[in-house]
């Protein structure tokens, strides 16, 4: 090589020389043809746009215990946390993952710790000080409390950050916005969470904690993500967590010593340094993040493989403009070699150009969608920007090593390339060898067989290594066989209208480009389908599950008497037309109800003279059961389950029928018979209950007997019969989603039948119901003026947005199948320009140029999906192994097996809606004016 590099002693080009200068090509032609370079651009980065976006949305909100080292422990080295049980503790570096030590053995005492407790609460949490002396470094309490705040008729409830500002150990964890730090008891910050409740920035707020009320001075705003209020740790409950500050840091060593003392800790060195945790093997180990890892590996070979084959019709050399640049650079002497290198360049260079920019933008975008989303719920949970920039460098690698492998096959054939073909404008398709399609579904179906054996097992090395190679031979068999399926496609034409005919034989003939346009689609429409068989059926999996407390749309309050009465009182009053009725067990005595309700109204809640519970003669109620006493049935010995008036979860129930039907679903005929004075036996099983016991689904009545029962040490001892009854049985098994499953009732009768026989009855619940359902503005209204002591909640079903993000998913796919359509039938139709310049001129009018456009549009949508289908089922298939199975666990309303749902809908939409849509666009697109038939001279 002489001195400028150029050249060899030979005279001919090196390769390093030959690269630079294809490279230079390649740059030119991006700058020259900027319109095409966009495009190219578009079709390689739109993927990685979209993961770029979607990573930066999904790393933001979920926060890392790194993330959120700050707002959990400000400046110090450590949280640490004290649970009062006097035993020594285990954990994970995270301090997520903590338990006893095997053997349960006590923990050491702190110095000048006492050895037993002396709040009365039974809890041993040493004192600051007593940490100090261990720890070496200062020692100040995190607090949390929840306040009621009266503002008028709301009493919304607040949630208390106990940190004192001006203390180096809390800095970070709120920050002051205007006003001061709180410097007294009665003194603190408003944050935005809080103001968004209603609670006033200035002034003075009466607030509640239990039966103790008190005055607060608001004295400035903070910000705070989690809590309303901000104040100092002396007004709140410490409840054992401490910050630890001190100038070194706080090791795994320090840990372990920590949970000898009976400490959990969240270090801010181990949290920065995790392979110096060792997790210790009695905590065991997540049994799901191998399958979790499985559906990862599935979506990123996915990911890679949508982003190399959406390359695919930037960079098939079948164009016009591309044969002709390929014929000038080899008619200037370029070899075959240089002639695949120049392909090779152009994908280089546009590949990293475009995966460059489309992380970028897909960052900032990402970035806006965050704000939108925290402007939309402003109380939902972020952790600070997330933009790992490891990751967009491991995306521009992924897109640009797409973007070449993509070109790869157009490069082999550009080499092959015929020049005087080439600068005559002529084609000529090659014919499609029998061997491909064969080794091709031969690949696809062992791919799909190994992907499907691999993810239905239990364990084994490489499992994810083999999932990623089964899915590559699944996309590239269904690849090598669509130049036959394209063939076959064009040869079936023959009975097609003109148009159609036409329009199908071009895209047969013109297998290099559409062949990669159909692969382009086939990606996106296999990914589309992988996603949302497996993304509906993990919903529907999850819906299955999902146990309500109340029948859907019903609202149910719990606490004492008392406060159920008012809460009964404050749902009236908020909506007059709701329905509010009592469920009450059977077992204490009944006295004479607070109120009487209002007209339509049922279920008035009494107020009853309760016994203590303890030692002494009680009223009982049990459920006759055979070979059972009624002494052993009040125990719950096994196999003596049969309900009764004590035990759960097992307890004999009073409701309306109305509502009775709610929960169990009952039909007409079952109501009647249960207000005529039959009962509910529920045959509920493990995991949520047990057996019921009182009566086999063949019996017709079952038998009660009520009487007085002695306890002693709170066990009964014996029991004195006064009345026995036989109810009609009306027999129900309750499924799965079913309100009763873990209501912890065992036989359920009407309070009219409970009357009749003198059963006492104590309410449990108060159930709220209105036409259509209660509102959530009327659910905010009820909570905010419920007592201390009452509970309320609407029961509106499993909180499942996986339905609405498979549906912006398909759409966002269905619009990427629409642009690669559009973009692929284009180019099919520039190929076609001299059989339009044809038809043209021998009287095609526009209406059949642009029906030829259209029918082009939708054959090679309608095949790129129809195969994408078919190949995405299988990963999709795949997912639900991993995502829905229910385990070994069965039992009464349990699911067993695997869930599988197919979004046929949404999917149809794809498969045949966007080639529809395409087809209507492209013919749109077509001029009315005959193109003019000219001849280069050049």
């Amino acid at each position: 090589m002489d001195s400028s590099g150029e050249l060899t002693s030979t005279g001919r080009m090196s390769w390093w020389s030959s690269w630079r200068l294809m490279v230079r090509l390649a740059r030119r032609d991006a700058r020259r043809h900027w319109g095409r370079t966009l495009l190219v651009a578009l079709l390689v980065g739109l993927p990685t746009l979209v993961v770029s976006a979607g990573a930066t949305i999904l790393f933001t909100q979920d926060a890392s215990p790194r993330e959120t080292i700050t707002r959990d422990m400000g400046a110090s080295q450590a949280l640490l946390r004290f649970d009062g049980s006097g035993s020594r503790m285990i954990q994970d570096g995270a301090g997520f993952i903590a338990g006893n030590l095997p053997g349960d053995p006590k923990a050491a005492l702190f110095p000048g710790q006492r050895a037993q407790p002396t709040d009365g609460t039974g809890a041993v949490i040493p004192t600051a000080a007593s940490i100090e002396r261990v720890t070496g470094g200062h020692v100040v309490p995190r607090g949390r409390a929840e306040l009621r705040v009266d503002l008028g008729e709301r009493r919304p409830r607040a949630s208390v950050l106990g940190i004192d500002g001006r203390d180096h150990a809390y800095r970070g964890m709120a920050t002051l916005t205007s006003g001061r730090w709180p410097t007294a008891d009665d003194e603190v910050l408003v944050s935005p969470r809080g103001e968004r409740a209603g609670i006033p920035t200035s002034g003075d707020i009466d607030v509640s904690e239990g039966a103790k009320t008190r005055v607060l001075h608001v004295v400035g705003t903070a910000t705070a993500q989690q809590d309303d209020l901000v104040g100092l740790p002396s007004a709140t409950d410490a409840s054992g967590e401490y910050l630890l500050d001190r100038p070194g840091p706080v090791t795994w060593a320090d840990v372990q010593e920590l949970n000898r003392y009976g400490g959990i800790v969240v270090s801010r060195y181990v949290l920065h340094h995790p392979d110096t945790a060792q997790t210790p093997a009695e905590l065991g180990t997540d049994l799901s993040s191998g399958q979790d890892r499985l559906v990862i590996t599935l979506l990123i070979a996915g990911l890679v493989l949508l982003t190399a084959l959406m390359a695919g019709p930037a960079f098939t050399s079948g164009g016009a403009r591309d044969r002709h640049a390929l014929g000038q650079v080899g008619s200037n002497g370029a070899t075959r070699a240089m002639l695949r290198r120049y392909v090779l360049a152009r994908a280089l260079v546009l590949g990293t150009f475009s995966s460059s920019l489309a992380v970028l933008a897909g960052g900032a975008l990402g970035f806006a969608a965050i704000k939108v989303i925290q402007a939309q719920r402003p109380d939902s949970e972020w952790g600070p920007l997330d933009l790992r920039w490891s990751y967009g460098a491991g995306l521009v690698l992924v897109g640009t090593v797409a973007a070449v492998a993509a070109a790869l096959v157009p490069a082999i054939r550009a080499s092959r390339t015929s020049l005087v073909q080439v600068l005559r404008g002529q084609v000529s398709p090659r014919r499609v060898r029998v061997g491909w399609p064969l080794l091709g579904l031969a690949t696809a179906a062992g791919g799909g067989v190994v992907m499907i054996k691999v993810v239905r097992g239990t364990g084994g090395d490489h499992r994810e290594v083999l999932v990623a190679v089964a899915a590559f031979a699944l996309f590239a068999g269904a690849v090598m066989g669509l130049p036959w399926v394209m063939s076959t496609v064009g040869r079936a034409a023959r009975w097609l209208p003109l148009s159609a005919r036409i329009a199908t034989r071009d895209v047969g003939r013109q297998r290099g480009r559409s062949v990669s346009g159909v692969t382009a689609l086939l990606a996106v429409v296999a990914l589309t389908t992988a996603l949302a068989i497996s993304g509906t059926s993990d919903g529907k999996q999850a819906r299955l599950d999902y146990v309500p407390g109340a029948p859907l749309g019903y609202g149910y309050a719990s606490g004492t008497p008392a406060a159920m009465n008012e809460m009964a009182a404050i749902a009236r009053k908020q909506a007059p037309n709701v329905t509010v009725e009592a469920v009450s067990t059977i077992g204490q005595p009944s006295a004479p109800a607070v109120e009487t309700p209002a007209a339509g109204q049922t279920g008035t809640v009494a107020v009853p003279a309760r016994t203590s519970g303890g030692d002494g003669d009680r009223p009982a109620v049990v459920v006759s059961q055979h070979g059972c006493t009624p002494v052993q049935i009040l125990t719950g010995i096994e196999p003596c389950v049969a309900p009764s008036s004590t035990e759960f979860p097992n307890t004999i129930a009073t409701m309306p029928a109305g509502l009775a039907q709610a929960y169990a679903g009952l039909s007409g005929s079952q109501r009647a018979r249960l207000e005529r004075g039959g009962a509910l036996v529920l045959h509920i099983g493990a995991p949520y209950g047990k057996a019921s016991g009182s009566a086999s689904p063949q019996e017709s009545v079952t038998r009660l007997v009520s009487g007085t029962a002695t306890y002693r040490d709170g066990t009964a001892q014996a029991f004195r019969p006064t009345q026995q009854v036989a109810l009609d049985a009306i027999h129900v098994t309750p499924g799965m989603g079913s309100p009763l499953l873990q209501s912890g009732w065992g036989l359920i009768v009407t309070p009219e039948t409970a009357r009749r026989y003198g059963w006492p009855t104590t309410p449990s619940r108060l159930l709220v119901s209105a036409p259509g359902g209660l509102s959530a503005g009327l659910e905010s209204a009820i909570v905010d003026r419920a007592p201390d002591s009452a509970y309320f909640s609407v029961e509106r079903g499993p909180n499942d947005p996986v339905t609405q993000i498979i549906r912006l998913m398909v759409l966002a796919m269905g619009l990427i199948m629409l642009l690669v359509t559009l973009i692929t039938a284009a180019l099919t139709y520039a190929e076609s320009r001299a059989d339009q310049t044809t038809l043209a001129s021998v009287g095609a009018s526009g209406r059949t140029r642009r029906s030829i456009a259209a029918c082009q549009a939708a054959v090679i949508g309608l095949v790129g999906g129809v195969v994408g289908l078919l190949v995405g089922v299988v990963p999709g298939v795949a997912a639900t192994y991993p995502l829905t199975d229910a385990g070994p666990v069965t039992g009464a309303g349990m699911r067993s097996g695997t869930v599988l749902v197919i979004p046929w809908l949404e999917l149809s939409g794809v498969v045949i809606g966007v080639p529809a849509l395409a087809a209507l666009l492209a013919a749109a697109a077509v001029r009315t004016r005959p193109p003019v038939l000219s001849r280069r001279l050049d």
